[in-house]
């Protein structure tokens, strides 16, 4: 089992008190990240001293799962200056320093700070934080121990329940009540309050409902109390929230969990969160994990909570606070802000008696899933690969009258529906898999529609099922009706108590009224005597008439005697009365808006007039009717109801029990201990009088009424078909009870036609014949008050007559060629679209295909069909109401395709061939009637007809001679006439065919004196059965195998054959040989050497196991082998490495095949993860025990001085300012080094990008300056210790022009070049100029001087008379600037006369002679294509140039084109001809001479 640890930080904001361990005064400074991924660093101070630095981790520990007793070891390694403390602390409890549970060590040699667990127990299990400390700040992390606990603890668990106890207790506190963290002490919601949170929660078209619900019947009262308690919210939210929006409710999913979504946008982000379950507070997390049942997570403005595990004591009132404050729905300062709706989990109370199965359908079969629920329950979810699924076309959703069967019916399955389908009802699932067989046509067609259910299961023994749960739900349900009967019995006897007493203290009341009438006639009669008394005493008599008026008054009080006493009682007993109105004035809470001002006045009046006759008349019950008499004048108070009683004058139950029947009519789960004062309190609205006493006895005629039977199955809504019938079905509690049937509001009459209501016990049922478009509509039945309603849809969906349906399926058959029809009548509302199909391909109408719709039918017309459009025929009609289809078959026939081969010869002896051979891939639709042979012997050229051999693929020949060779033709016969011909193979009669190999022998067991081995049968068995096997053995070492079977005993079988004759010890192999009729066959493969002797023992643990070598991603492991313990272990044969990632549970082998070696070099490891390593030896008796290493290894190298591994490394790099400089360097170093860049032995600065891999740093400067010039060192450092190298980076760009350049002669033949210096010499001190020098002798620029870090050259060897110019350039390690040019300069020299003398020129005679310079050429042309003939001559005068043919001129023929350009002669012949060919020559001829020049042209055909 497992043993999680309890992981901290998981509540939010204000709903969980954090521990102060590890605090500082200065936690609240400056947060920075750490560049190991989990480390929060806090520092202290604003700016560091220099040389000092916040400590860091360069190691955290790492998430241990481990076994209970195991070792568990968490290592750090910190860094920082001055050296940090390090402490530990853990969420839950104080750590237990003591050597046999938890020791803290540190390492000076690796720098590692180590806490250590030597037998690691589940209490241990919890969220451990490690704090690195110094005075500049502190580093922290934390990390998980979760520990695999075995066995199980009967203490832990009792504390474990004693802590949730002590947890759930400290919850009880009042709702209402702030604490000043801002939660409210919390406290389970009564009754009351439930109801008043869910109407502030409401729409209110719900308000009558909940009330109704909840036994509300003051609708006034609740409004206006309702309207303040939303008035006093909104003022209180207005302080946080500023808009909540898109609320869901809550939502229960296939996984056991429910969630509730809101968006909500807080005016402080900081503002803490709390979420109420009945008014107690439930803590959260605010991340999703395995630990804690609820969980919020915030996206933005978006909160989603998320309760899970849901069980029945998840149901109840869930509601949020922000900041103490319930958010609920209402207007918020005019705009409509729909806040976080609260709603009543429920969780129905059903599970699955039958769960749905795995079902596997083939392609275009229908699919069935059913399942049985233990209770009714219309609510079920079905979803199918994590979708939910709807009734429709593609997706059949049904279930049973009863609601306990539920089924789903998947339509045409194709491949792409298989998945997992599930059956959601509450928080209960089950799920199956779908399988769909693909259909493998070798045509590659889609498959025909099938008419099957895959998975249908017998419903006779589902409804069985579904009938027991029926009566148990039946029975529970009776119990809990028989329950609730005894508690209405009991109320109904306490209310006849009640009602009695009502009475008696109604004559009571009316007893006293009659008293105060008659005391009120003699006290005004009294004062009438009084009067005229008085009116006769003189003025000086006055003190002594007002004495006896005095004691006239006493009297009426009581204390007197005859008619004062009576008096007295009578004021008594009107007193009383006035209590027994008080009590009938609660009926005014129903209305108290309906009284007028004169009712109150005139009630107030009786109240005087019984006041004022409490104190006159007399009586005989003194002592008793002055005490009364008392109460009289409290009752009279004119009117007034505020001052009290000393105590009532009915009993307590009686009046008790009339205000819990008016409060609580209609909820039988409210408090009915409520006592006079508590109803004083409720009624303080009410007045006295007739009518309000006449509310009151209608109230309690009311809440004394049986509240009768009940439903225990109400109406569904259904959907009526047009044309068929409809029924409506519920199911009351008692079979004696009758009820009314509405339709709209109205009442449906027993003699309605088309209409017939019965009843059969407790069953009552509406059932419409024929269903047409009025039937439509609302239908209610009542039944002693109690309603139910349901809605008749009259749809009028496409559908079929189910006789031109059967005669639509039957298949039609024709020939090829021919033309086949289908045509079938459907009804129903228009618009209906039809399409029509053909192996599911949708028809449309074409050259072969017509389709002609009308009114009520619809006709496929198919022409000049072939053998391949057989298959499936769909009709489909659709309209608003549904879908329906229908199916049948269309068979063209033709002839048969040809046999197949290849042919299977079953006997081929010296008088028998028997073979068989394949039918034909297609018979054409019919039946196969015959085969037909003809027989050839190789050889001959004659064929003979065997005849019809019937319909069986096979046949026997026994007219054959031995030795000859037979070739078969085979044809196939049907009705539809004979196909092409098959010509077999030769098959020679008489040929002995020895059977193949079979498998080399496999042991299946050894023991010492016997050997079981197997093998299969050989693939070739010569053409004929397998008889038996011959089996042969050989000794190890030796070249002689010896029978294990006599020759006259085959083995039969290969299956298991044991080896007797072995000696113990030996090592042998076998082979083994078939034998068929003609004889025994080669043997097989030798089997492995074995060993006979009897089976050996696991190994055991390899010794000395160890790490020899670790990377970052393997692991070098060696080890020794096992002893040899005889007869406990035996040698190992080979042996399995198996690694496991400390995080995990599983081993993962890493060599599928058993090694031999004693080492093993482990791969694909995760660079610095901890794994766990074990080897396993095995033998022929199985595994040993593993061998695990003492401890976890990472996977890193062992530590190596960092060191760089490039051959040449430049350390100068020059840049061009505004490019980036970019210099990579590589290295090798473990464990992982530190990697820091100092320019100029300073920090490198931000605009300065390092990008640090494994052995591997990159520094870049993506736009460099000049300012960027200097010294960049690289340092590499980690705990083994540091290398550096430096590299200098320039960047600069070309430099500009120098200034004006001067010249300046001070020295014969010298001349000083002076320049003003370029703007980038203060720039760069690398920066230097070069002179060049031209002359306009030479006229070439020449470099004079270079190298030059002045601005003054002095240039020598100038020549006088010469005009010099010389150019200045400014360069650098860039290159060179634009030059600055000097005017030109020229030393002038002394000019002397020049004469020239001209030599006599001589006359040039250019005549000449023609002369070929270039001579005609050979020619060979094709037939009709064109010929172009040139030649070159030169000649002073211009030669005369003739061209002939065969000494024919051809200057005078327009056939040819001559031309003469500049002594380029050419000849043209356009197309060329037989009469063309024949020899051509050119002549020039001028006065010095002549010349001519012969070709040949030849004409090819």
């Amino acid at each position: 089992m497992w043993k999680r640890s309890k992981v901290t930080d998981q509540t939010a904001a204000g709903q969980a008190v954090g521990g102060t361990e590890g605090f500082h005064p200065d936690d609240q400074g400056i947060k920075k990240k750490s560049k190991v991924p989990g480390v929060m660093i806090t520092q202290f101070k604003e700016e560091l001293p220099e040389g000092m630095s916040t400590p860091d981790f360069t190691r955290k520990p790492i998430a241990l799962t481990i076994q209970e007793g195991k070792i568990a070891i968490f290592k750090a390694i910190v860094v920082g200056t001055p050296t940090p403390t390090v402490t530990w602390s853990r969420a839950n409890g104080e750590i237990v320093f003591h050597p046999d549970v938890c020791v803290q060590k540190y390492d000076e040699s690796s720098h590692e700070h180590t806490l250590e667990f030597p037998k690691v127990a589940p209490e241990d299990a919890d969220t451990y934080k490690c704090f690195a400390s110094n005075e500049h700040g502190r580093a922290v992390c934390t990390v998980v121990l979760n520990v695999i606990e075995v066995g199980f603890s009967k203490k832990k668990e009792l504390q474990n329940q004693k802590a949730q106890g002590e947890d759930a207790a400290d919850f009880r506190k009042k709702l209402k009540k702030r604490n000043p963290d801002g939660t409210r002490e919390e406290k389970p919601m009564e009754p009351e309050e439930k109801v008043w949170e869910i109407l502030l929660s409401a729409e209110k078209k719900d308000y009558e409902t909940i009330c109704v619900d909840h036994g509300i019947t003051d609708f006034r009262g609740m409004l206006k109390k309702l309207t303040e308690m939303k008035k006093e919210r909104e003022e209180e939210i207005a302080e946080f929230v500023t808009q909540i929006s898109t609320l869901k409710h809550i939502e229960v999913n296939d996984d056991d969990c429910a969630t509730i979504e809101l968006d909500m946008d807080l005016k402080d982000p900081t503002s803490k969160l709390f979420l109420y379950k009945d008014g107690v507070m439930v803590p959260f997390t605010k991340e999703e994990r395995d630990g804690m049942k609820h969980s919020l997570k915030q996206v933005g403005k978006k909160y989603v909570f998320t309760i899970k595990g849901l069980g029945k004591d998840d149901a109840g009132l869930y509601s949020v606070d922000v900041e103490g404050v319930n958010v609920f729905s209402t207007n918020f300062k005019g705009e409509c802000l729909f806040l976080f709706i609260i709603l009543i989990l429920a969780v129905p109370e059903v599970e699955f008696a039958v769960k749905i199965q795995e079902v596997k359908a083939e392609e275009r079969e229908d699919a069935m899933f059913q399942c049985v629920l233990t209770a009714p329950y219309d609510g079920l979810s079905w979803f199918g690969k994590k979708a939910p699924l709807t009734h429709g076309e593609k997706f059949e959703i049904s279930m049973s009258e009863d609601k306990l069967i539920h089924k789903l019916i998947i339509r045409d399955c194709a491949p792409l529906d298989a998945g997992i389908y599930a059956a959601v009802a509450g928080v209960k699932s089950c799920n199956a898999w779908l399988v769909v067989e693909a259909c493998k046509d070798p045509k590659g067609k889609k498959a025909a529609r099938k008419g099957t259910i895959a998975g249908a299961a017998n419903d006779e023994e589902l409804a069985k099922i579904a009938k027991e749960q029926q009566e148990r739900y039946e029975k529970e349900m009776a119990e809990k009706m028989e329950k609730a009967k005894q508690a209405q019995a009991e109320r109904e006897a306490a209310d006849a108590v009640s009602k009695a007493e009502a009475e008696e203290a109604k004559k009571a009341e009316a007893a006293a009224k009659a008293a105060a009438k008659a005391a009120a006639k003699a006290e005004a009669k009294a004062k009438k005597e009084a009067k005229i008394a008085a009116a006769r005493a003189a003025k000086e008599e006055a003190a002594r008439r007002r004495a006896g008026l005095v004691d006239g008054a006493e009297g009426a009080g009581g204390v007197g005697a005859g008619g004062a006493g009576g008096a007295g009682g009578a004021a008594g007993a009107a007193g009383g009365a006035g209590g027994a109105g008080a009590d009938a004035a609660l009926g005014d809470l129903l209305d108290e808006d309906e009284f007028s001002d004169s009712d109150l006045e005139s009630e107030s009046g009786e109240g005087e007039s019984a006041g004022d006759g409490a104190g006159g008349a007399g009586g005989e019950e003194g002592g008793e009717g002055g005490e009364g008499g008392e109460g009289g004048e409290g009752a009279q108070g004119k009117g007034k109801r505020k001052k009290k009683r000393d105590g009532p004058l009915v009993p307590d139950t009686v009046i008790g029990k009339k205000i819990t029947a008016f409060i609580h009519m209609g909820d039988e789960d409210e408090d009915e201990d409520i006592d006079e004062e508590t109803a004083k309190q409720q009624g303080k609205s009410a007045r006295k009088g007739k009518r309000a006493q006449k509310r009151l006895a209608d109230a309690e005629a009311a809440a004394a009424v049986d509240p009768g039977v009940h439903f225990h199955a109400g109406l569904s809504d259904c959907k009526a078909i047009m044309g068929e019938a409809a029924e409506l079905e519920c199911k009351l509690s008692s079979d004696d009870c009758k009820g009314i049937w509405y339709k709209d509001g109205e009442e449906i009459k027993t003699d309605v036609e088309g209409i017939s209501i019965t009843q059969e016990g407790s069953f009552h049922k509406l059932k419409i014949h024929k269903v047409t478009e009025e039937f439509g509509g609302k239908y209610k039945f009542e039944a002693d008050g109690r309603k139910t309603e349901a809605m008749i849809v009259v749809e009028d969906p496409p559908r079929f007559v189910a006789e031109d349906l059967e005669a639509f399926k039957t298949p039609v058959t024709v020939k090829k060629g021919q033309k086949a029809t289908f045509k079938l009548p459907f009804v129903g509302r228009e618009p209906i679209k039809v399409q029509w199909y053909l192996e599911g391909e949708e028809l449309s109408d074409d050259s072969n295909i017509k389709l002609e719709h009308s009114e009520g039918c619809s006709r496929l017309l198919l022409n000049k069909l072939q053998r391949k459009d057989s298959g499936e025929i769909k009709i489909k009609l659709k309209n608003e109401f549904g879908t329906v289809e229908a199916f049948s078959q269309l068979i063209v026939r033709d002839k048969p395709t040809p046999p197949m081969g290849p042919l299977e010869i079953v006997e081929a002896t010296s008088s028998v061939v028997d073979f068989k051979w394949r039918p034909p891939k297609d018979s054409g639709g019919c039946k196969i009637d015959n085969y037909i042979l003809e027989r050839n012997q190789v050889g001959r050229n004659t064929w003979k007809k065997l005849g019809l051999i019937g319909p069986e693929a096979k046949y026997r020949d026994s007219d054959v001679d031995h030795g000859r060779r037979y070739c078969y033709r085979i044809r196939v016969e049907t009705e539809m006439g004979i196909s092409e011909q098959m010509e077999t193979e030769d098959i020679q009669a008489g040929t002995k065919a020895y059977p193949g190999q079979p498998s080399a022998p496999k042991v299946a067991s050894a023991f010492k004196d016997c050997i079981n081995l197997t093998w299969s049968d050989p693939s070739n068995t010569g053409g004929t059965s397998i008889l038996g096997y011959n089996l042969e053995k050989r000794k190890k070492g030796s070249n002689l195998w010896g029978a294990v079977n006599p020759p006259d005993q085959m083995i039969r079988s290969g299956k298991l054959c044991p080896v007797k004759d072995v000696v113990e010890g030996m090592e042998y192999e076998f082979r083994v040989a078939a034998i068929n009729n003609s004889g025994a066959g080669e043997f097989s493969v030798p089997s492995e050497f074995v060993f006979a002797r009897d089976p050996k023992k696991p190994p055991g643990k390899v010794l000395d196991f160890k790490v020899t070598d670790s990377t970052y991603t393997t692991l070098s492991l060696s080890w020794t082998e096992p002893k040899d313990i005889k007869g406990e272990e035996d040698e190992a044969k080979g042996y399995f490495v198996e690694v496991r990632p400390a995080e995990n549970t599983d081993w993962d082998r890493c060599n599928s095949n058993a090694i031999t070696m004693t080492t093993y070099t482990v791969k694909g490891l995760k660079s610095m993860a901890m794994y766990w390593v074990r080897v396993i030896a095995i033998n022929e008796g199985g595994e040993g025990r593993p061998q695990e290493l003492d401890n976890y290894i990472l996977a890193m190298p062992p530590p190596v001085r960092p060191r760089f591994t490039d051959a040449k490394i430049k350390s100068f790099m020059i840049v061009r300012a505004g490019n980036s400089a970019r210099f990579n360097i590589n290295f090798e170093a473990s464990p992982w080094p530190e990697v820091t860049w100092l320019k100029d032995g300073v920090p490198v600065s931000k605009k300065v990008t390092i990008s640090n891999a494994e052995g591997m740093s990159q520094l870049l400067i993506a736009s460099a300056e000049r300012s960027d010039t200097g010294i960049y060192t690289i340092v590499v450092k980690n705990i083994v210790g540091q290398e550096t190298f430096s590299i200098e980076i320039r960047v600069t760009d070309e430099p500009k022009s120098p200034g004006p350049v001067d010249l300046d002669v001070n020295v014969p033949g010298t001349v000083t070049i002076s320049w003003t210096a370029s703007p980038d010499e203060k720039k760069d001190d690398r920066l230097h100029y070069m002179v060049t020098k031209r002359d306009s002798h030479k006229r070439q620029w020449n470099t004079v001087a270079d190298r030059i870090f002045n601005n003054k050259f002095t240039a020598c060897n100038i020549m006088p008379g010469r005009e010099y110019q010389f150019r200045v350039y400014a360069k650098n390690d860039m290159g060179s600037s634009k030059p600055s040019e000097s005017a030109k300069w020229l030393i002038p020299a002394k000019k002397e006369k020049f004469i020239i003398n001209m030599p006599d020129s001589k006359p040039c005679d250019l005549r000449c002679a023609p002369k070929f310079i270039m001579p005609l050429k050979m020619h060979a042309a094709p037939q009709g294509y064109e010929c172009y003939m040139t030649c070159a001559i030169k000649g002073d005068p211009t030669p005369h140039v003739t061209w002939y043919r065969n000494n024919i001129s051809l200057n005078t023929n327009t056939n040819y084109l001559i031309s003469n350009t500049c002594g380029v002669c050419s000849l043209l012949i356009l197309t060329v001809g037989p009469k063309d060919s024949g020899e051509y020559k050119i002549v020039a001829e001028n006065p010095l001479g002549r010349a001519d020049c012969t070709t040949k042209l030849t004409v090819r055909e």
